[in-house]
């Protein structure tokens, strides 16, 4: 499905997110609006689906632009697709070798006989531990600050999420896997890969969510590309949790910088880490979740009360298990 970039901006936001989220339903296992009895209180929901990318039905969001959808389920990332006439640019590749497979196996039906680049939004394992399989015959391509991390704590989280992340039952899918270093890095705050036919513009974002955020921009679509800097009615993943993940890995201040500049490009689509398409209503309600935090945070009290109370302002919002490490984040 393609869409009219001059069709009104809500009506167009509407069809990209029905586009993307089609099929979406409440699933056997997964946790729906805080269900208390499946989300517990750790990293991800204590029972969910296979955190494993199905990239059959990738939705067009703009000419030659691709959204392979995570269907809301924990750990599963939103991946993108971008075709130009000499190369196409994957955004993200998922958790595993079969979900980087298939993900490769899309670029290609998408566009055939082009070059294909992997680039990440971040060094996290459900968004990039399955890159290997684009080192055949393809281009890797991260900016410097998210190299040095993977190649620092690369190993790390790869043992960590096996050990404390997915469940027994999930744990194959990291079976197989190797850190795998980009071909090329980028150093500059802001690049442009020439896709032909249209630039995707690659900007460093820094320590943020994590070392080396990530966020790709296309000027020619007016679509943008956000990684874990956003997510969509699901509450944003602060990242505390030491020793696999520590203070260092994290800037709150740097992270809200970060969606003023997404909020300032104003691009008509963004695709969220996590989530449904939406437009800057995304970065800002984010960023105004952020202050929240800041400022329950600051107010002290027990930890068990402060989560409530985020709880009660964002009632609706999914995966509460990343609201205590976020606190834990600002109070330690």
């Amino acid at each position: 499905m393609s869409f009219d970039l001059s069709t009104d901006r809500r009506t167009f936001l509407h069809l990209s997110t029905v586009a993307v989220t089609a099929g979406i339903l409440p699933l056997p296992g997964v946790a729906q609006e805080n269900d208390p009895a499946t989300e517990g209180d750790g990293f991800v929901p204590t029972s969910y689906p296979q955190p494993s990318i199905d990239a059959r039905h990738p939705a067009e969001i703009a000419p030659g632009v691709f959204v392979i959808p995570d269907r809301r389920i924990p750990l599963v990332p939103n991946v993108g697709v971008i075709v130009g006439s000499e190369r196409a640019l994957v955004v993200d590749c998922g958790l595993g070798i079969d979900s980087a497979e298939a993900v490769l196996d899309t670029a290609r039906r998408l566009a055939p006989g082009r070059e294909i680049v992997l680039t990440l939004t971040h060094a996290h394992p459900e968004h990039g531990f399955g890159a290997q399989v684009f080192a055949a015959d393809g281009r890797i391509f991260y900016n410097a600050p998210q190299a040095e991390h993977l190649a620092r704590a690369g190993q790390p989280l790869l043992d960590g999420f096996r050990a404390a992340v997915l469940p027994p039952e999930h744990r194959f899918l990291l079976d197989g896997i190797e850190i795998t270093p980009p071909t090329e890095t980028y150093d500059a705050t802001e690049t442009r890969l020439d896709l032909g036919g249209r630039e995707a513009v690659l900007r460093s974002v820094g320590l943020a969510h994590s070392p080396g955020d990530q966020i790709v921009h296309l000027p020619d679509a007016d679509v943008l590309f956000a990684g874990d800097l956003i997510e969509e009615r699901i509450y944003p993943i602060v990242p505390y949790f030491p020793p696999l993940i520590g203070a260092n890995d994290i800037d709150l201040q740097a992270w809200r910088t970060a969606l003023g500049l997404i909020a300032d490009l104003a691009p008509t689509i963004i695709v969220p880490g996590h989530g449904s398409l939406g437009g800057t209503e995304l970065p800002e309600a984010v960023n105004v979740y952020l202050g929240a935090l800041e400022d329950i945070a600051a107010g002290g009290g027990d930890l068990d009360a402060m989560v409530a109370e985020v709880r009660r302002r964002y009632p609706t919002w999914e995966q509460a298990g990343y609201i205590q490490p976020a606190l834990q984040y600002l109070t330690r």
